[in-house]
């Protein structure tokens, strides 16, 4: 209890902004109170001061986050120029590979990839898989490759066995790429932007369906692109991770 009581407000706030994961549009107040660790009427009156500030909105089954969150994330400025230096890569990634193309910067705070920008390839009729595996597919490989390059994003929970994650992460480093088979098929292969050797501050990833992506291609290509926005990196200090 008497960490409770040491939170700041400020603190406690943002552990309900953080309860919200990739997939999940809206939660109801009593889960965002047991994720955040905060008791229920302490977590609905710090939620009434962000719904009013625009950070959250009320939805139709629950909270879910706001548009103002999203205007102020749209405006940190390591993102953007992270965006900018990628983009044309991933745009070449998708019209080379005729798949989807994802930017990923890494979130020092929670575990999961933070999306900057996507190239999408447009399924046919009724193919498999579609765009939310090939989405989660990159997702899940940048957070591989985050992990094994030093950001904060561990992919495996922390009961897998050490060696496991060890061997893993010693993987992804030696070869440069991680890749991840989505539940429908997709095929995501994610590979680091560094701004030092060994410390990534975003990724690149290419998605599509197993079978019509050319995986070793792809890799080649992947880590030519990377290679070349790495080098833009390191030349721009202000784009280094924050300590």
């Amino acid at each position: 209890m008497s960490d409770q009581r040491s939170r700041s407000m400020l603190a406690r706030g943002l552990s309900i902004l953080r309860c919200f994961r990739p997939g999940e549009p809206e939660l109801q107040l009593s889960e965002i109170a047991r994720r955040a660790d905060i008791p229920k009427a302490t977590a609905h009156r710090i939620i009434a001061e962000l719904v009013e500030e625009g950070m959250l909105e009320r939805g139709e089954r629950g909270l879910r986050l706001g548009v103002a969150l999203f205007t102020l994330g749209t405006r940190v400025p390591r993102q953007l120029k992270l965006r900018d230096l990628a983009f044309p890569y991933a745009e070449q990634l998708h019209h080379v590979t005729r798949g989807s193309a994802f930017i990923f910067i890494s979130d020092s705070c929670g575990r999961d990839p933070a999306l900057v920008d996507a190239v999408r390839r447009v399924p046919g009729a009724g193919a498999r898989p579609g765009v939310e595996d090939e989405a989660w597919a990159s997702a899940r490989a940048a957070a591989r490759v985050f992990h094994a390059f030093g950001a904060a994003s561990p992919e495996r929970p922390p009961a897998a066995p050490r060696a496991e994650v060890e061997g893993e992460v010693g993987r992804v480093r030696n070869q440069g790429f991680a890749a991840v088979r989505g539940a429908t098929g997709a095929v995501g292969i994610a590979a680091p932007l560094l701004t030092t050797p060994g410390t990534a501050v975003g990724a690149l990833a290419v998605t599509g369906p197993h079978g019509r992506l050319q995986v070793a291609g792809a890799v080649s290509h992947l880590r030519a692109a990377c290679a070349a926005v790495s080098r833009a990196l390191q030349r721009t200090p202000e784009l280094a991770p924050a300590h």
